[in-house]
C-alpha cells in the first residue's frame, strides 16, 4: 500500500509531518509530493520541508490513498489548483482512501464529494452547499472512503484511523501502543 501526501507552501506543519511519521510507522509508504514548482516547500511556521518528488514526477496509479493537511496552502494554493481537483476525481473514481484534515474537507466539499456524507472540519470551514454531514462532535470522522479530522490536535487519532482503514485495527493498536511506551495494556 502506497499512498501520497500533497504539500504546498503553507502546509499545517504537524497535520503534515506527523501524518508521515504516523504511517511510516506502521510501515506504509507514503510520498510527500510538492504541487509548487520547486522540491521545498515551506510550513506554514517557516519549517522547510524537501519532499520526495515534484507533483509533475508522480503517476497517480501508481499510489492507493491520499492525504491532504490543512492550513493556509489550502486557500493560498490548493483551492486554487486544477491539479488538486484532478488529483481528487482520481482517488474517488477509485473509491480508494481520499483523508483531509483542518481545513482540507472543503476540497472535497467544493467538488461535491462531501453530500450526505458525515465529516469534520476546523471550526468555520463547514458550509452547508457541501449538503454534508457535519459531525461538530467529533474530533475524526470515516464515512466511506473518505477520512477527515477536525483540527492538528487530533493528528495522531486521524493517521491511527488511516491505519486501521489501510493495515487493520491491530495495527493501528500495535504502532498506538509503540508511540505510548505502553506494551501491557489491550485495548
Amino acid at each position: 500500500m502506497k499512498g501520497l501526501i500533497l504539500l504546498a507552501n503553507g502546509f499545517e506543519d504537524t497535520e503534515a509531518l506527523t501524518t508521515v511519521d504516523v504511517l511510516r510507522r506502521a510501515q506504509i509508504q507514503i510520498d510527500m509530493i510538492s504541487v509548487m514548482h520547486h522540491i521545498q516547500v515551506e510550513s506554514s511556521h517557516g519549517v522547510g520541508i524537501l519532499c520526495d518528488a515534484l507533483y509533475e514526477q508522480v503517476n497517480l496509479d501508481e499510489y492507493q490513498f491520499l492525504v491532504i493537511p490543512g492550513g493556509a496552502a489550502v486557500f493560498n494554493h490548493l483551492s486554487k489548483m486544477s491539479i488538486i481537483d484532478e488529483t481528487i476525481h482520481h482517488f474517488m473514481n477509485k473509491n480508494q482512501c481520499i483523508a483531509v484534515i483542518c481545513a482540507a474537507p472543503i476540497l472535497l466539499g467544493k467538488l461535491g464529494y462531501l453530500k450526505n456524507k458525515q465529516y469534520v472540519c476546523f471550526h468555520g470551514c463547514e458550509d452547508v452547499s457541501f449538503q454534508g454531514i457535519y459531525q461538530e462532535k467529533m474530533g475524526v470522522c470515516e464515512d466511506g472512503n473518505i477520512i477527515s479530522a477536525k483540527s492538528m490536535y487530533y493528528t495522531i487519532e486521524f493517521a491511527l484511523k488511516m491505519i486501521e482503514k489501510i493495515k487493520g485495527k491491530q495495527w493501528a493498536i500495535k504502532v498506538k501502543k509503540e508511540m505510548m511506551s505502553d506494551f501491557s495494556k489491550e485495548e
